[in-house]
């Protein structure tokens, strides 16, 4: 048996050592962030927030491969505006190009440009020290979209931040948005299906039903936008 726990010593140990050495040289960082939209309806508040996951991580470089790898989880931030209608917040950015799930934290916390810093691995350690709630500019939002018809994927349109009578009607107008780090403990945001019953026949096409993006789609906003918009796993 001694013999045994050696051999297996023997084994585990250059294991161990490989992989705290690879976490070393290729190090990462996972935040968890709740985005929180309030809207005015008639005078009255409405709430929508959603807990995401984003993970910022240095990997090896390969052929034309970029050294930082960013992942995403999560679901786009649903708020219920009664009959007026529902408001979504996507896992995309809008016409900020750092207002995505992936940049926008660092947007709200002043990294500049909202850019990691160079190189990875001290952008990496900045992150790892972010913490507290920002308010967020009502025009660097992720993208805001409704459905006239919540049945109907062909039926999206996009929501100007700082316009939302034009589609929920008069009386409707964004408040504020605010990003709080959370802890990683707090379980990201699930149930979109509950909302969008169509989302899983969708996962391998656009919303206008085309299996890719061209410019000769007739509902051109549709076709621009997937599943990934509204629900990402990785």
């Amino acid at each position: 048996m001694k013999l045994l726990g050696i051999a297996i010593a023997t084994i585990l140990i250059p294991i161990g050592a490989a992989i705290l050495a690879y976490q070393v040289a290729y190090p990462s960082v996972t935040l968890r962030y709740r985005l929180t939209l309030e809207v005015e309806v008639d005078g009255q508040p409405k709430f929508g927030s959603g807990v995401i996951e984003v993970t910022y991580s240095k990997q090896p470089q390969i052929a034309a491969q970029h050294e930082l790898a960013i992942g995403c989880r999560g679901e786009a931030v649903v708020l219920d505006l009664g009959s007026r209608g529902t408001l979504f917040a996507l896992l995309r950015e809008d016409t900020d190009s750092r207002s995505g799930p992936e940049w926008i934290v660092l947007r709200a916390f002043n990294f500049p440009g909202g850019s990691l810093p160079s190189p990875v691995e001290e952008g990496i350690k900045q992150v790892q020290h972010v913490s507290g709630k920002r308010e967020l500019p009502l025009d660097s939002l992720p993208m805001l979209v409704r459905f006239r018809d919540i049945n109907d994927p062909k039926t999206v349109e996009r929501v100007h931040p700082q316009n939302l009578v034009e589609r929920f009607g008069p009386g409707a107008r964004l408040v504020r948005a605010t990003l709080e780090i959370v802890p990683p403990s707090d379980p990201l945001t699930t149930g979109i299906e509950k909302r969008l019953g169509w989302l899983p026949q969708y996962n391998d096409r656009m919303l206008d039903g085309r299996s890719i993006e061209t410019i000769s789609s007739e509902l051109r906003f549709a076709n621009s936008l997937s599943t990934r918009a509204f629900k990402r796993r990785s």
